[in-house]
Order: C-alpha cells, then sequence, then structure tokens
C-alpha cells in the first residue's frame, strides 16, 4: 500500500519527478532507502563474487587440470583442461561424477589419499601432498595426479561447508607445456636442474627422467637434493605441487591441442562481406551485416541485448568454411535500425518476413543469442513456411511469476519487478544503465555477473574488444532497443510456444547467470520438436566456445 507523502518528500524524488505519477513516485520514496542499503551490501559481495571470478579465470587459463572434490571424490569444480583429459582418458573417467581410475587398486589408493587430504590439519595442509602415476593403455603416455589438501578451506570459517581436497592432473603432454627457461628462473636452477625438475613434472620416476636428460641415476639424485634445497622441499610429490601452481607452467598465449575452447582456436580473420539497409514497408528502417561465404546456406542470427549486426564469433573463416552465409540485422532500435514504437515479438516477426522476402530467401534457418532467441521463436510461430531450423543459444524467455527470477542476479530481479510495478522508473533506470555502460564499456563488461567459463571468455583480448564493439554499435546511439528489450521480458508470452512446429536446437549452459536453466527447461520441455544440447559448466556467452558446433547443426 503507497503511503501518503508531503509534497516537499514528493518533490525530492527530483530524478524522475517529471515523468512518475505520484502514486509510482509514492512508491519509490518507501522503497528508495531499502534500494540504497541492498545496493551497499550488493558492492560489497560485488567485489568479493569478482575477485573469485577473476581467480577462476586464472586456473581456467593453466595447462594443467584443476580439481575440487570433497571427502567422497565427488567433483564439486574442474576446469576445462581437467574436463578435456578426463574425457580423452581411457583409464580415468567419472562415475556419478565422482573420479575414478579404472585399475582398482589405484582407484582405492586415489580414495584413501583424497581421505587423507581432506582431515588433514590446516597447519599441515602445506605439507601434505601425495601422488599417483597412471599409465595409459596401449604405450599411450601417462596421467599424474597430485592430490592435496584445500589450501583454504571453506570448513575453517563456515562449520556446514564441505571439506575439500584439490586435485592437479597433469598428462604426459604437460612437458610441452612447461618452460624450462621459466622454472630455472624462478627457483634459481642450474639448466640441467631445470631440465630435470620439468621432467619430474610430467610424472616420470627419477630412473627414468635420468635416461631421458642422458645422465647417470646418481648425478640425477644430486642434482634432486639441489633441486629440493633451492626450491624448498623434501619430497617429489612437493616439488611437482610447486612447479605445476608456478607461473612456469601458466602461459594464456598456450593452445592446448585438441580442445574446442574460444580461447585455443579463435583466429584474428573478421571480414564483414557488406552492409545495407531494408526499408520495410512503414518507412522503417532495418540495417544488417553479412559474413561468411556469399553463396552458402542462409543463417540470420538475431542478437542478444549487448549486440548489434556485428554479433558473431569474430572469426569469418570458419563461418565461411561451413558454407554458411550470416546475416545479422540490428534489431529495431539497436544500432542503425529505427526503433518501432510498438515493438514486440510477434511485431518484430512481422520485420524479420518481410526482411527475409528482400533477402530472396525461400527458406531460412535462424539462430538466437539470449532474447533474440525468443524473437526467432516468435517468427518461427507466426511463419514456419518460412524456417528451416532454429538453434536457442542461451535463451531467455519472458518471466511468468517470480519464482523465475530465483536464480537471477540482483540487477535483473531489481529491474524485472520494477517494469511490473514501477514501468516509468524501470524505463528511466534502463536508459541511464545502458548509457552509463557506453560510457564505460571496459568498468561495464567487468562488473556483469558471470560463470566462471564465461569470465573466460570475457579475457580474450579480441572478444573483449568484440564485446566493446557490438555494445557501443548498439546502443550508444540508439538504445531504445536495450530498453524496450527490458521491459518486455517483465511481460507475459504473447503467443503460444508449444504450437511451434519448427525443428528447435536448445543450447544452454548449466552455470547461465542470466538465465539459470530451470528457467528455461519449461520451455524445452513445451517445444513440440526439439533437440537439447545441455553444456555442463556452460556460460551465458556459450556460443563463442561452440559457434562451430551450432551451425554445424542448423546447416547439416
Amino acid at each position: 500500500q503507497a503511503a501518503t507523502i508531503p509534497d516537499d518528500d514528493f518533490e525530492q524524488v527530483h530524478l524522475f519527478s517529471n515523468q512518475l505519477d505520484r502514486a509510482e513516485a509514492q512508491r519509490l520514496v518507501i522503497l528508495l532507502p531499502h534500494l540504497f542499503r541492498a545496493l551497499k551490501l550488493k558492492r560489497n559481495y560485488n567485489a568479493t563474487d569478482h575477485m573469485r571470478g577473476q581467480a577462476q579465470a586464472i586456473i581456467e587459463q593453466f595447462p594443467i587440470g584443476v580439481i575440487l572434490v570433497n571427502a567422497d571424490g565427488y567433483i564439486i569444480s574442474a576446469n576445462q583442461f581437467a574436463q578435456d583429459t578426463i574425457s580423452e582418458s581411457k583409464i580415468i573417467f567419472l562415475k556419478n561424477n565422482v573420479l575414478c581410475i579404472e585399475t582398482e587398486k589405484q582407484n582405492q589408493q586415489l580414495k584413501h589419499l583424497i581421505y587423507e587430504a581432506v582431515n588433514t590439519p590446516l597447519n599441515e595442509a602445506g605439507d601434505k601432498v601425495s601422488s599417483i602415476k597412471i599409465d595409459e593403455p596401449k604405450g599411450n603416455g601417462s596421467v599424474s595426479l597430485l592430490i592435496t589438501p584445500d589450501p583454504y578451506p571453506g570448513n575453517h570459517y563456515d562449520k556446514q561447508a564441505d571439506i575439500c581436497a584439490a586435485i592437479f592432473i597433469a598428462p604426459n603432454s604437460i612437458k610441452q607445456k612447461i618452460a624450462t627457461s621459466a622454472i630455472q628462473s624462478l627457483f634459481g636452477l642450474s639448466p640441467a636442474e631445470a631440465r630435470l625438475a620439468a621432467l619430474l613434472t610430467t610424472g616420470m620416476s627419477l630412473n627414468d627422467a635420468a635416461e631421458e636428460s642422458h645422465i647417470s641415476k646418481n648425478t640425477a639424485k644430486v642434482q634432486l637434493k639441489s633441486i629440493f634445497s633451492k626450491v624448498g622441499v623434501s619430497r617429489q610429490a612437493e616439488l611437482i605441487k610447486r612447479i605445476l601452481t608456478s607461473p612456469a607452467v601458466f602461459n594464456p598465449a598456450d593452445k592446448i591441442p585438441g580442445s574446442t575452447h574460444v580461447t585455443s582456436r579463435i583466429k584474428v580473420q573478421s571480414h564483414i562481406n557488406k552492409e545495407g539497409d531494408c526499408i520495410l514497408k512503414c518507412g522503417r528502417r532495418l540495417t544488417y551485416a553479412e559474413y561468411g561465404d556469399p553463396n552458402g546456406l542462409p543463417v540470420i542470427h538475431l542478437h542478444g541485448v549487448l549486440g548489434c549486426r556485428y554479433e558473431r564469433l569474430p572469426d569469418d573463416s570458419l563461418t565461411k568454411k561451413l558454407g554458411v552465409k550470416l546475416i545479422v540485422p540490428d534489431r529495431p532500435g539497436y544500432g542503425l535500425s529505427e526503433s518501432n514504437p510498438d515493438q514486440s515479438y510477434l511485431a518484430f516477426a512481422d520485420d524479420l518476413l518481410e526482411f527475409v522476402d528482400y533477402l530472396g530467401f525461400q527458406k531460412i534457418s535462424l539462430m538466437g543469442l539470449s532474447v533474440g532467441a525468443i524473437y526467432g521463436s516468435a517468427f518461427a510461430y507466426k511463419s514456419p513456411q518460412c524456417v528451416n531450423n532454429i538453434a536457442m543459444v542461451s535463451a531467455t524467455p519472458p518471466f511468468r511469476s517470480f519464482s523465475d527470477l530465483a536464480e537471477t542476479p540482483p540487477s535483473m530481479k531489481l529491474l524485472i519487478t520494477f517494469s511490473k510495478y514501477l514501468p516509468t522508473a524501470a524505463k528511466k533506470i534502463v536508459e541511464i544503465a545502458i548509457n552509463n555502460a557506453c560510457k564505460n564499456p571496459e568498468k561495464f563488461l567487468d562488473n556483469i555477473p558471470v560463470s566462471a567459463s564465461d569470465q573466460v571468455i570475457f579475457s580474450h583480448a579480441l572478444l573483449k574488444d568484440h564485446f566493446k564493439t557490438c555494445l557501443l554499435a548498439g546502443s550508444q546511439e540508439c538504445y531504445y532497443g536495450f530498453v524496450q528489450d527490458i521491459l518486455l521480458s517483465a511481460e507475459t508470452w504473447t503467443f503460444p510456444f508449444e504450437d511451434i512446429k519448427v525443428n528447435m536446437d536448445f543450447w544452454h549452459g548449466t552455470d547461465d547467470t542470466h538465465s539459470p536453466i530451470s528457467r528455461i527447461q519449461p520451455v524445452i520441455d513445451a517445444a513440440q520438436k526439439k533437440h537439447f544440447y545441455k553444456i555442463e559448466g556452460g556460460g551465458h556467452f556459450l556460443i563463442y566456445n561452440y559457434w562451430k558446433e551450432i551451425l554445424e547443426k542448423l546447416v547439416n
């Protein structure tokens, strides 16, 4: 119930005083003290969360596997390298998300070492390091596991937290990643000592390392003793841990063989075939850009709220190689496309039908990111005869009820709630937010709440520049599309999604912070013809990691 407020206080709501009616202003005055308090708490939380995200992004850059497990061996977190190593191994695997070894003896040893690690007192954690070397079958190399107590145990500060152990996974190929010159410089080793230390880090025995180095076993023992003294350790397992967690193996420029991760395969091969305008029957302009194979299969991509006609993986040679003619329009109110005062999902479907006709296509494939996927589904509903199939990537459906807000970021909860009950205020808040974002895109991108996998994408210099370009080209001069998208998110569906008869590919990450998988699951369940590609650990921006796979599914 709105409280009665004096005229003086009413006038103090100066930010929106010319736009709000009295009822909205009264509600806002009641909310403001609580919002300021929440903002202060959120800033403190953001600082902590940002540091955590940065740490996780750094771990993702390590060319070694890093896993956190509980006392039962259940994986709590694992970086991409660890996931890739496990999936490619013939002898280590996951069973119900528990790390296992094929041979029973070594599997029991692993369980025992994990148990010892999680039960090590905090003051002894630094000295408790154990290792297992596992030989792959048929001479396909080996994998070394280094088991150590959690160096920052949560249960020391929260009695309810899981007790954990950290496991470092180093496949035999790790020796290609260890810079002996860095080991030499970091620990003050001689060149011969650095070479021996690098070999031992791959899981080699001292005898094998001596043979590889063409030195005698006694010479290797003398060198190892010197290495221990200089590094400040007393056991080989401790030495391996020190090296694996040192800058000697940390090199963001490294390319990880076999990885599908965007940071290991993206190339600076950006090429726009052409840009153009389509004048709609109502007189509005729809601007677009074309990429890839000019004679390829037509795919229209619909961008998200931070995008524009430039949104795509900026490796256009890959798109061309896949035989795709990619067309990305500025949606109304973004970039150079004129806004539609009566914008809705179905209104855009009418615009898109005109656009497809203008391009001369009988049928197209569609791809949409975030809210762009919802606009694409509206077109698939209204004009199914024009659509071969559609990729719904990190789809962000409208919010149906407050339960949909449960796992969304606080900023989104606030905007959606305002959009429902204080629409005029919400419009002004969104306008201010996008204006500030365009004034300082670097700060804006750094503060977006994203998952660990998204942090890695955002840490890629080329992609970060790409995000800035899309944000500024899309919303710096015209931000009406961004505002409309946020306000539309608070409204109910305007078409029966379950009636769509087009084949739909859903690509969604389990760690999507902007559109939690629990929100999209009912939408997937309602779709008639669908394939669901559930990406474990994937975030909202997984499209940049799975661009090739998404397009391949569309065109094949």
